[in-house]
């Protein structure tokens, strides 16, 4: 008798702490999970370049990745990048565009910087045109 109330303490320490053990994990997982609410419930955007609270350098390529059939524009802190400044990579369907000299941005802001993408179906224009929007930090 006394033999079982033993192992039944011993069986439930244990239980307890692979419950503890499961709880760590899974808040563990949660933290580091960079899934962008954002960006995986639109069907337009693939990626955010960089994503959404990242630290970055201040000479970090921005911009963003479309489904196909989309075009862009991209404003980063208020400025708007001219469309001979931005790289579109029609095979990826990506758009960015890298701080330099003589460029609309010769470099990110050492502090918070944010960018306002205006995309669109390319078969009806930029007259029906959603936004999406984010922030980063670069140092």
């Amino acid at each position: 008798m006394l033999e079982s109330i033993v192992l039944r303490r011993v069986l439930l320490g244990i239980a307890a702490l692979m419950g503890a053990a499961a709880i760590l994990l899974a808040l563990f997982l949660a933290d580091t999970d960079d899934n962008d609410v954002t960006v995986t419930g639109n069907a337009a955007v693939d990626e955010l370049i960089p994503p959404r609270n990242a630290e970055v350098l201040s000479q970090e390529t921005v911009g963003i990745d479309l489904a196909v059939g989309y075009d862009a524009r991209l404003t980063i802190n208020g400025v708007e990048i001219p469309p001979g400044q931005i790289r579109h990579l029609p095979n990826l369907n990506r758009f960015t565009f890298r701080p330099d000299q003589g460029k609309a941005i010769e470099s990110l802001r050492a502090e918070q910087n944010c960018v306002l993408v205006t995309y669109w179906r390319q078969e009806v224009g930029p007259a029906d045109s959603d936004t999406i929007s984010w922030c980063f930090s670069a140092s």
